[in-house]
């Protein structure tokens, strides 16, 4: 269990906060592209990391993200014109481009002395696979953009749901294989076939990787052969999971909004082919487009009469499932009162790195997985039967990668 001070190093996001610094030395995954979907469009209200922000899509089609409030006399932006080359306050007129940079202030007269100055917050921002990321750490500490196989691939479908809790009980769920075997089960009584719930209790083993680290749930199979799950963590909040029948794998990222609230972006996408991918593929019930219709105001909508016939959890869906039981932990979790075990390395080792991280960076240092020289675009999860002798650390790595040792 974590200490109440480690539990709130670990939650706490917002600006100027030991894990906010952290998380703001990482490209993040902002908005999706086509919320502001053409030249001088609407801006939008975004919000990460605690801190309030405005984005708009200026006349040549690069996308600004400020600070929300103009630095004049603080209305917000958001209801601005978006109009030749800037994001201009309708209160009185100012004007600021992408980089933050005053273009305009028309109601001084005289010499104005605001014009060619920063005086708003801006960030730099980048287009990749439908999503706009941004970096808001700072400057001299920008890192390359990453080029995960999912931003480098044609064919990925991003999207992004609102969950109501933090993002560390969200990111907790993700790397957690034993739950697989119980909240995911697609009947109360386990069929055969599913090797998951026939090994119920899968043994946890580590492998330490320069962008993080990855984690194999080992279960037995048939006779002489063992069911390898292998899934990676990617600093600072990113994982991978197969989605076996179709041949679509999908990359999640639980961005923080604020201490309570996060969207997970997953990023659809399949080594296969180059098929299209579409929102269709393992989707929650929405009420609208990022938002989604089972909450905890209405207990997720669980069903106790099918959980009597043919439901182990009540809920239909596996990302409805995973939402459910993340939400239903209060929207932040006190983790200083939990009683965990060997089923849950990969979440205690998920949070040595962060802590980790929060230290390196106070230290003047970078957090864990920046600058990892491990080519981004060959991260893989692995769902194998091999038989019982086979390594698992041997899987899944391309040829000549470096794991830590």
């Amino acid at each position: 269990m974590l200490s109440q001070e480690e539990n709130e190093l670990l939650t706490r996001v917002g600006p100027g906060t030991p894990m906010g610094n952290v998380l703001r030395r990482y490209w993040v995954p902002a908005l999706i592209s086509d919320e502001l979907p053409e030249p001088d469009c609407a801006p939008i209200r975004v919000k990460l990391l605690g801190e309030e922000l405005v984005a708009f899509r200026d006349s040549q089609g690069r996308v600004g993200i400020l600070g929300a409030y103009c630095p004049h006399r603080g209305a917000s932006l958001s209801y601005g014109r978006n109009e030749a080359g800037g994001l201009r306050c309708i209160y009185h007129g100012w004007k600021f481009d992408v980089a933050g940079m005053t273009l305009e202030t028309p109601n001084e007269s005289g010499v104005r002395i605001w014009e060619g100055k920063k005086l708003v917050a801006a960030y730099p921002t980048r287009e990749a696979c439908g999503v706009v990321w941004a970096y808001l750490g700072p400057p001299e500490k920008t890192p390359p953009f990453p080029h995960y196989e999912w931003n480098v691939r044609t064919n990925t479908f991003a999207k992004k749901v609102l969950i109501e809790c933090n993002y560390l009980q969200s990111i907790e769920g993700g790397i957690d294989s034993s739950h697989l075997s119980w909240l995911h089960r697609r009947t109360i009584t386990p069929e055969e076939t599913d090797l998951a719930a026939r090994d119920a209790a899968p043994r946890i083993e580590l492998q330490d990787m320069p962008y993080g680290f990855r984690y194999g749930a080992l279960r037995q199979a048939d006779a002489g052969k063992q069911y390898v799950r292998i899934t990676p963590f990617i600093m600072p909040w990113y994982t991978i999971v197969p989605f076996v029948a179709d041949q679509v794998q999908a990359a999640h990222a639980w961005v923080p909004i604020d201490d309570t609230h996060n969207w997970v972006f997953t990023f659809n996408f399949t080594h296969a082919d180059d098929r299209p991918i579409t929102e269709g593929t393992h989707p929650y019930d929405m009420v609208d487009r990022f938002h989604k219709l089972r909450t905890r105001e209405n207990g997720h909508l669980q069903d106790r009469a099918a959980m009597r016939v043919d439901s182990w959890s009540g809920i239909p869906k596996i990302p409805d499932q995973d939402a459910g039981v993340q939400e239903s932990m209060t929207r932040i979790f006190d983790r200083s009162t939990e009683h965990i075990g060997q089923a849950d390395l990969a979440i205690v080792h998920m949070r040595a790195l962060l802590l980790a991280s929060i230290k390196a960076v106070q230290n003047g240092g970078d957090p864990v997985g920046v600058g990892s020289d491990f080519p981004a675009d060959e991260i893989r999860c692995v769902v194998e039967v091999v038989p019982a002798d086979v390594r698992w650390t041997e899987l899944g790595l391309p040829a000549g990668a470096r794991a830590k040792r």
